[in-house]
């Protein structure tokens, strides 16, 4: 992992623009309150820290404060982690009421994509204490992302108040809220709370930002893998341990997008000696929060990484050391992050990814199926989906038999995919929601295309290219009767991956493996004709699309031959086969945008790319783990990592990802 680290003293003038909260705001609740009884006043400190990274997980908050249902304090805080906005850990201190007794309710509602977009929410019901100063920690977790969504109506139209904003609802039953990934109690005994010390809450320093941060990269650069024990999770589901090594520890969770990003790995530290963290017991044995058994029984965590912490190595992190990244308000100490030249990971520790589609400013890719012994494909692919700036992923269809291509259609918000396995062709929406099954009994749907209204696949077992009409949105989706392609007039087999554009369909047909027996068609208005014949493999395909949306060429790429073609389809007929680029091994990806045309290589781990009207190839991106399907928007390309081939005991090597880098 290339990094580079950053020393924390050049944030002194981003420290000092940090709104209101980047203090101590105490604010005086005897207004509200009812008639005196007596004792000394005290106050109520309230702790904002987040162990996620800001703004990819999480980009706006809005804490709400009542007493006895009067509104006392509500602040929205956006761009959280950018330039200018408020900087974490950070204090809202409350002073007790003239009637002490009085509830004090504070919610902290995290959202990303804007306040619109919740994501988490954190509730607790307290009194101020008398005579002390009290803390009370309300941690922004990964373990609770999920744990709220926006109340909406029939329609679906999302509920608001007065002010315009939207209606939060609790994922826990009433009288609970989220605390590392479980529901609680969300009364708190403000007499158990511990005094508040600021060295405890600001690492270290005295809340002006001289103390030190945990340095996340840094410090879990060399770290152990381990798995958290699930054969024990599923015999008692109330307790979550994994085995650690002796000595001091620290522990993160390895998740799939969220939380602080290297090249290879993203990590959600864990405080020590914490009910939310980890605890170490007799024996080296971690206790974890139940939901991190949870996600990773579901699939959707790697496992953890376990680092040496101590004298010569990181401090051990705990409550009292915050993470270090743009969002932090402290100074001490240096920040690590990833070489900025290096490609960014969107999404880390996939299954064989297989398929990728940029669009509606997210990315959307499928996770390959595994097989068993008998080599049939498992029911655990995936579809999913995540911000173009990465993040913990989205699931929008799981348990899927073989998902092989998939396209995005932004006007109706939905997602479609083809199954391998089960013949079906599916749809669900980009928000999340029940996938559908449009079309069945198809024979091993295989290349997925969207034109306007009109859906395109292949069935590489049947042989046929298939075409339907698309008409309502939403969930309300639904596809015409298909009509098939006519093929052209020699006949070919297998077709493979298929491109659309306008009233233009191109396909490739994959042929015999080894055999120059492949072909690139395509349909032009109400002709079908063959483009090129005598291929060797020819899989990946792309159109490059004029200024009005029509086909005005067709790229292809020969998997074994290493080649790349072009044929102009600007004219009245197609134009003749070009090899614009010879000898590049695996091709296993192709795209094109309005200068360039970019491919990848599976067997060098090569991204590339080369002017459209010819000249020097450019690596783009090396060493990465068997490369395929590509993506480009106007200023980033996308990529799929397969990742390492599968165990000898047939089990998956989770190290395939989606990955990023800037044209």
């Amino acid at each position: 992992m290339r990094m580079k680290r950053t020393k924390r003293t050049k944030r002194t003038k981003r420290t000092k623009r940090t709104g209101p909260m980047s203090a101590v705001v105490l604010l005086s609740l005897a207004a509200a309150a009812g008639s005196a009884c007596g004792g000394e006043k005290g106050q109520l400190m309230v702790v904002f820290q987040t162990d996620m990274s800001l703004p990819k997980d999480i980009d706006t908050v809005r804490i709400e404060a009542t007493l006895d249902g009067s509104v006392v304090y509500d602040e929205t805080f956006e761009r959280l982690g950018s330039e200018g906005s408020i900087l974490l850990p950070a204090t809202l201190g409350f002073l007790t009421p003239d009637d002490p007794s009085q509830a004090l309710r504070v919610r902290v509602i995290a959202s990303r994509g804007g306040k619109d977009g919740v994501r988490l929410l954190r509730e607790v019901l307290t009194t101020v204490p008398e005579g002390r100063t009290a803390t009370l920690h309300m941690p922004i977790q990964f373990l609770c992302d999920g744990s709220a969504e926006v109340e909406r109506d029939e329609q679906g139209n999302a509920l608001r108040d007065a002010e315009g904003n939207v209606l939060v609802k609790n994922s826990c039953p009433e009288g609970q809220s989220c605390v590392a990934g479980s529901c609680v109690p969300r009364e708190v005994d403000s007499r158990e709370l511990p005094d508040y010390e600021a060295v405890a809450v600001f690492g270290g320093g005295a809340g002006d930002g001289d103390g030190l941060c945990f340095d996340t990269l840094q410090c879990f650069a060399g770290a152990a893998s381990a798995p958290v024990d699930l054969e024990a999770f599923a015999a008692d589901g109330t307790v979550c341990r994994a085995a650690a090594p002796s000595g001091d520890v620290n522990v993160a969770l390895l998740t799939q997008g969220g939380g602080i990003c290297g090249e290879s790995a993203c990590f959600v530290p864990l405080d020590a000696e914490s009910d939310a963290g980890f605890r170490v017991e007799e024996g080296n044995v971690l206790r974890l929060p139940v939901e991190v058994c949870r996600r990773a029984q579901s699939g959707k965590l790697a496992g953890l990484a376990i680092a040496a912490a101590g004298e010569g190595q990181c401090r051990r992190k705990g409550t009292d050391l915050p993470t270090c990244g743009p969002w932090s308000a402290l100074r001490g100490g240096e920040s690590t992050e990833p070489d900025a030249s290096a490609p960014v990971p969107v999404a880390v520790a996939q299954v064989h990814p297989v398929s990728l589609q940029v669009a509606a400013g997210g990315v959307t890719w499928i996770a390959g199926a595994t097989f068993d012994g008998e080599g049939m494909a498992q029911e655990d692919g995936a579809l999913k989906t995540a911000p173009v700036d990465g993040g913990e992923p989205l699931i929008l269809g799981a348990t899927q038999a073989s998902p092989r291509d998939l396209a995005i259609d932004e006007v109706r918000q939905v997602a479609f995919w083809t199954n391998a396995e089960d013949g079906t062709l599916r749809v669900v929406p980009l928000a999340g929601g029940e996938p559908r099954v449009l079309l069945a009994d198809l024979e091993q749907p295989e290349g997925l295309a969207l034109s306007g209204d009109a859906l395109a696949w292949t069935e590489l077992w049947g042989g046929g290219v298939f075409r339907a009409q698309l008409s309502g949105s939403g969930a309300e989706v639904a596809l015409g009767a298909p009509e098939e392609l006519t093929p052209p007039g020699t006949a070919f087999s297998s077709p493979y991956r298929v491109a659309s554009a306008g009233d233009t369909v191109c396909w490739t047909y994959q042929g015999t493996l080894g055999r120059t027996d492949g072909a690139v068609a395509c349909r032009v208005g109400e002709a079908s004709v063959t483009i090129a014949a005598e291929q060797l493999t020819p899989r990946e395909i792309a159109l490059d699309v004029d200024g009005e949306g029509s086909a005005a060429a067709v790229y292809w790429a020969s998997f074994e031959g290493g080649s790349v073609f072009r044929a102009d389809l600007s004219g009245a007929e197609a134009g003749a086969p070009e090899e614009i680029v010879s000898d590049q091994g695996q091709l296993n990806g192709l795209a094109v945008d309005e200068g360039h045309v970019y491919w990848t290589r599976r067997d060098a781990g090569t991204v590339v790319r080369m002017p459209k009207g010819g000249g020097e190839q450019e690596v783009l991106a090396s060493g990465q783990a068997r490369p395929g399907d590509i993506a480009v928007d106007e200023a980033t390309v996308y990529w799929i990592n397969e990742g390492s081939p599968d165990g000898s005991d047939g089990a998956p090597v989770k190290d395939g990802a989606v990955l990023k880098r800037a044209k």
